[in-house]
């Protein structure tokens, strides 16, 4: 189980990802894969610990 600090971190960066992703452009769309990856790693961290971002988001 993660602790609170933990899943902060882990939900800022998904957040930090989602960003980023927005920014890729045609040069760096090798990148895409890569940030994919982490943010689907981040998904089943968060639904193993039964969080979600909407929750933690309101508390």
């Amino acid at each position: 189980m993660l602790h609170p600090e933990e899943i902060y971190l882990v939900l800022r960066n998904k957040t930090l990802l989602l960003e980023l992703k927005e920014q890729i452009n045609d040069y760096h769309i090798s990148y895409l894969s890569m940030i994919n990856d982490q943010l689907s790693l981040i998904e089943h961290a968060l639904k193993e610990c039964n969080v979600d971002s909407f929750t933690m988001s309101k508390g």
